[in-house]
């Protein structure tokens, strides 16, 4: 075909969308001499590499079968292999090409002259050549000729040709943001420009060819309902990576009209906090507490978002709440006197069955002398009613005689914690005089016989910043209402320990996840929330209990069917149960530090590849990511965090912008 036909035909092959793709600015780096299903090498030479702009370590390529004409490449199949580039491969005359260069150095080192002036002009051109190992990753192609035919993308190749056919591109800096976006979101709306692409720590070739503009975009309803792990050592960008993941859901829930409640459990007080440096937080998400709520030990009482974490821990209304927290606390304490206190029962029986409801008074009686003992005070107490003999009472009144006060009827008021830890004492240490306080079916004894054993009361007052004297509710059931409202809630952790922590955390979840539970039971529609973890490995435990007890592991267990999504942060993949791995969906890992981490991450996807640049790269924000819908790995520089993001996200629930003078304020 010859003449105008020639170019009438080319003209109608170069808009078929593979082709346009490959002629998009895309520099050829050479062809493949050898190729299989997983791997290919590419013959190359320096001038080829160096026209293109450099190709790094873990580089995309794209190998194609086609011509090169006066229009462009026209391709021989609408069809292009995706290949990453391993490392170099040698050549088949690898050893000769050894034996020249090395007899060129020597010669122009012992004369004094460059390497130009010892080798002819052939001689030099063969010695530029080298080749590339690639991984195969898989093939892009369309299922028909036409124009408008949906570009599709298969995990390997269904053919192997042997000749000489193909020849390889490195992408230009838009086919390049392309394949790092690839597929793009199905709603325009749910594309978020997360970073740009970034292949190597070095950046200078990329800063001269123009790929480091390459867009990176993800898809937000990927990291919706699903698990996100954030790998990486401390000051890598993790929370910076967390707080653009969690205003793009914030935007997507606005945007959808969707109510998307999401939790953060805040271990430094990072996320509770306007930045001071650049004047960002998630707080300016929202101006009052109708659509961000902060639980802090200390709250402000002029910030209306802000809300205090405390309970009050004799408040009987949050009992269960209470207990739970004390005995989670003691749960290291491993003495046979622990394991009895920790098994009593302090749930209130009915109130007709008079025995059992006098039995589970005088275990209160215990319980809030234990907590009295311990530091907790009180500025409110609602009277505790216990039966007493007359004859018993008398003789405790004449050395305390304000802690009780007559109810009639053998009946008996305590008036205060005070009161409350003055009888136990009392009739613990007469258990010949109150038999049925001591016997086999009262509580009494069990949480009593902890008070003279200082690992049990030691553990106990570290949870006492968590008490409010003056709180009411519980914190668990306002945060799941939190949820079904849809509002942002973080959980300032800092003011306590990691213990307080671990507990406080574990009780919230394992809440939310039995509320969720009687939902889905109830057959009602489950709500979507999100529940965001920093310094996990802090808070997980790898393997330690069973899927019941843990709630983390459950989440990731049960959690799809209740749209749970969990996005878990931390610098150690080996603290992360195998089963919530396992259920991971979205990976962002930044630098690890220890081959011991990278070989447990080897486990999953292909980042056995990327495990050296992991371990040997440390800049901020350089992570390598795969997502729910993505096809393969991506390493991406993750933007900055910054107003705009706050914003975009305001405008997207109709509130005015905020700027930066107006947030230090």
């Amino acid at each position: 075909m010859t003449g105008i036909a020639a170019k009438v035909q080319n003209s109608t092959e170069l808009r078929k969308p593979l082709t346009a793709l490959i002629n998009q600015g895309c520099k050829p780096v050479g062809g493949i001499f050898r190729l299989d299903y997983d791997s290919a090498i590419v013959l190359t030479d320096d001038f080829k590499k160096h026209e293109a702009g450099g190709v790094p370590r873990g580089g995309f390529l794209l190998a194609v079968a086609g011509d090169s004409t006066e229009a462009g490449f026209i391709l021989e199949d609408q069809e292009i292999i995706l290949l990453r580039v391993r490392g170099t491969a040698p050549l088949p005359n690898e050893s000769e090409l050894i034996q020249t260069r090395l007899a060129v150095v020597r010669d122009a080192g012992a004369s004094g002259v460059d390497f130009d002036d010892v080798t002819d002009v052939l001689t030099r051109n063969e010695l530029q050549q080298s080749a590339f190992d690639c991984e195969v990753l898989g093939t892009f192609y369309t299922e028909t000729d036409a124009r408008d035919a949906r570009v599709e993308y298969g995990a390997d190749i269904d053919n192997v040709v042997v000749s000489a056919r193909y020849q390889v591109f490195l992408p230009s800096t838009d086919v390049l943001s392309w394949l790092a976006s690839y597929p793009a979101a199905a709603d325009e709306r749910d594309s978020l420009a997360i970073g740009k692409v970034r292949f190597a720590a070095t950046r200078r070739k990329a800063l001269i060819a123009g790929t480091d503009q390459a867009d990176v975009r993800i898809d937000v309803s990927d990291f919706v309902g699903r698990k996100t792990a954030v790998f990486g050592m401390t000051r890598t960008g993790k929370s910076n990576t967390i707080k653009t993941l969690v205003t793009a859901v914030h935007r997507y829930a606005s945007e959808h009209e969707r109510s998307i409640g999401q939790l953060i459990f805040d271990p430094q007080g990072e996320y509770a906090n306007v930045n001071r440096q650049d004047g960002t937080g998630l707080r300016l998400l929202g101006d009052d507490d109708s659509t961000v709520r902060i639980y802090k030990v200390e709250p402000d009482a002029t910030d209306s978002r802000e809300k205090t974490l405390r309970l009050n821990f004799y408040d009987r209304e949050v009992l269960e709440a209470a207990w739970s927290l004390v005995s989670d606390a003691t749960a290291q304490v491993n003495t046979n006197y622990a394991k009895s206190f920790r098994s009593a029962d302090l749930t209130e029986p009915d109130r007709q069955d008079f025995s059992a409801h006098n039995r589970w008074g005088w275990s209160l009686v215990a319980f809030y002398g234990l907590l009295a003992k311990c530091g907790f005070t009180a500025t409110h107490f609602t009277p505790l009613r216990i039966a007493l003999p007359d004859d018993k009472a008398d003789a405790f009144l004449k050395e305390h005689p304000t802690a009780i006060t007559s109810a009639g009827r053998g009946k008996y008021t305590i008036n205060s914690p005070a009161g409350s830890l003055s009888l136990a004492n009392w009739v613990g240490k007469r258990s010949a005089d109150f038999p049925k306080w001591h016997d086999e079916n009262s509580r009494f004894p069990d949480i009593f016989g902890v008070y003279e054993y200082t690992g049990v009361t030691s553990a106990i007052r570290t949870i006492r910043p968590f008490h409010g004297p003056e709180s009411t509710g519980d914190v668990a059931e306002l945060l799941w209402q939190n949820m079904v409202a849809g509002r942002l809630s973080i959980v300032d952790l800092s003011s306590g320990n990691e213990l307080v922590a671990k507990v406080m955390s574990e009780r919230i979840v394992t809440h939310l996840l039995n509320k969720a539970g009687e939902r889905f039971r109830e057959d009602a529609d489950p709500l979507e929330m999100q529940i965001v973890v920093e310094e996990a490995h802090n808070l997980f435990e790898r393997g330690g209990r069973d899927v019941a007890d843990d709630p983390w592991v459950r989440l990731s267990k049960e959690a799809a069917k209740y749209k749970m999504g969990l996005i878990y942060a931390t610098q150690e993949v080996t603290s992360v149960d195998k089963r919530i791995l396992s259920n991971t969906s979205n990976w962002l890992v930044a630098h690890l530090n220890s081959d011991h981490e990278t070989r447990e991450l080897s486990h999953y996807y292909d980042f056995k590849v990327w495990a050296p640049s992991i371990i040997r790269a440390e800049d901020v924000g350089f992570v390598r990511m795969k997502t729910y819908s993505g096809k393969y790995i991506v390493p991406a520089q993750i933007a900055k965090f910054d107003h705009s993001m706050v914003n975009e996200a305001r405008k997207a629930a109709g509130l005015g912008s905020i700027s930066s003078a107006e947030s230090d304020g």
